[in-house]
């Protein structure tokens, strides 16, 4: 019979965690093969023979390719535990590049499934679904005025409105390629530039340098040639790239390097990887342009309230419009909001929820001490737009820039510091006693301090006759007019009939004989 320890240790060995690929699952393993995930979360090899993705599949297989995508920062520690040095070509770790190629050539048909011998990483089974639907998106974009769609009836019965709500997930897996291929470059160009890294931290800034910079000469010289000059695969200047301050930088850093020239098979890969960056990023603008160009057409208010891409997330999560429709407003915030994101942080400061709603454009405005207040403002009337563009009561969006207008103003108001109500003056002065007001209690606490009798009549004389004195061999004692305190009896303390006090006569003592035992 186990015991409750042997239960709790089998769970421990079958949870998966000691199981996982040290690569997590964003590098393909050594025999060449990508591992991928079925409809049930288990994994699975992929030998190159399968068929492709029907166009009539595709949402599904994205779909499940995007729930096991890690968030941007969960992607970033994992690539930064990478080591990407070994690798020979860029490729066989980024392979969304092939699926995106139709984006950037829109008179190219749309090519075949890569193959899946070459080592994809995670986001394989979303390229093999995605390259029909950026063939369409290139479709839509060049179709004539009269063609293109200018009436919406249900939305989510239109094809080109999944269309678009798919873009905003591509959009996050190049991210997530971009990351990929940074560190890629970096692990290969460290050879020659190990400071520049830590220079220039933004991905795309860092491609373009290393493009400019290449396997030149390491001196100040060739660095201010390379400021004004285009004669490199970018066509650009190293100006053109960095600010005054880190281009200093740079040049300094570049003198006094440590690093070795690098062999022209190792530069060849390293540019392949810096044109892969810059074409990964054209292709999310042109997948953020898109996006931004419809979603005024499917839902123009809900556009005019938190932006075009906001949008879209909102509508890609909660199952379009008629499901945004439905969700009470105090939910809207936690929409896209990852659990693990606060883990091990305080939760009485700041914003727990920091969803869609919270990185939209009108929310980014507000300091942030006033965002979950402002999330709250925004979410009330985020649901009263999409029930506008639900029905279509107000396709020019002039519902949806009134609940902006009526979000901003309260928003201000929030902003606003409390009115400053100045020093108080001192009152005026006056040398008047103040006057107290009358009646029986006031009354009473004069009485109580007044001058007595007895003592205005201590040591009162007789103007022009001598007293005589008092008191025998005593000299000095007057008789003065000392009399009787009378006291008012209307301010006289009174003693109940069940209550004698002290006055009251005292019984006579008993015999010392007395007993109080009777018998």
């Amino acid at each position: 019979m186990s015991t409750l320890a042997d239960e709790l240790l089998n769970d421990f060995e079958d949870s998966g965690s000691e199981g996982e690929p040290e690569n997590g699952g964003l590098f393909p393993e050594a025999d060449g093969h990508a591992p991928t995930t079925n409809g049930n979360g288990e994994t699975m090899e992929l030998d190159g023979d399968e068929e492709d993705v029907s166009e009539d599949e595709d949402m599904t297989g994205a779909g499940n390719a995007i729930d096991v995508m890690d968030d941007e920062e969960a992607t970033k520690a994992k690539v930064e535990k990478m080591q990407l040095g070994a690798v020979d070509d860029v490729r066989s770790v980024a392979g969304l590049m092939k699926t995106l190629e139709p984006v950037l050539e829109v008179s190219t048909p749309p090519s075949p499934a890569p193959s899946l011998n070459r080592g994809l990483h995670l986001l394989s089974v979303l390229a093999l679904t995605s390259s029909a639907r950026l063939q369409k998106i290139s479709h839509f974009q060049n179709l004539p005025p009269d063609q293109q769609t200018t009436h919406v009836g249900s939305i989510e019965d239109n094809p080109e409105y999944h269309l678009l709500t798919q873009s905003n997930t591509l959009s996050t897996s190049i991210d997530n390629e971009i990351i990929l291929v940074h560190k890629f470059i970096r692990d290969h160009y460290s050879t020659r530039f190990p400071e520049l890294e830590t220079m220039v931290q933004n991905p795309l800034d860092y491609a373009k340098v290393v493009a400019i910079i290449g396997n030149g000469p390491m001196n100040s010289e060739n660095i201010k040639r390379l400021q004004t000059s285009t004669d490199n695969i970018l066509g650009m200047t190293l100006r053109a790239v960095l600010d005054g301050p880190s281009l200093m930088i740079v040049t300094v850093e570049a003198t006094t390097t440590k690093g070795r020239a690098l062999t022209p098979p190792e530069l060849s890969r390293v540019l392949r990887a810096c044109e892969m960056t810059i074409s990964l990023d054209r292709a999310k603008r042109t997948l953020t342009d898109y996006v931004q160009s419809r979603m005024t057409l499917f839902a123009p208010n809900l556009t005019a309230l938190i932006g075009s891409l906001t949008a879209a997330q909102l509508l890609n999560f909660a199952g379009g419009l008629t499901g945004l429709a439905k969700t009470p407003a105090c939910n809207l915030a936690s929409l896209g909001s990852k659990k693990t994101a606060g883990t091990g942080f305080a939760t009485n400061v700041g914003a727990r929820q920091q969803g869609f709603l919270y990185h939209s454009p009108i929310i980014a405005g507000v300091p942030p001490d006033l965002r979950r207040q402002a999330q709250r403002i925004v979410a009330a009337k985020l649901v009263l737009a999409a029930r506008v563009d639900r029905v279509h009561s107000s396709p020019s969006g002039a519902t949806g820039e009134e609940l902006k207008a009526a979000c901003l103003e309260r928003l201000e108001k929030l902003t606003i510091p409390p009115p400053n109500k100045g020093a108080r003056a001192l009152p005026a002065p006056d040398d008047k006693p103040s006057r107290k007001r009358g009646g029986r209690r006031a009354r009473k606490a004069k009485e109580a301090t007044a001058m007595t009798d007895l003592r205005k009549a201590q040591n009162r004389m007789v103007f022009g006759k001598e007293e005589a004195e008092g008191g025998g061999e005593k000299q000095g004692v007057e008789e003065g007019r000392v009399r009787r305190l009378q006291i008012d009896p209307r301010t006289r303390a009174k003693l109940g009939k069940k209550n004698p006090g002290w006055g009251a006569a005292t019984p006579a003592p008993g015999s010392g004989t007395a007993s109080s035992l009777r018998g």
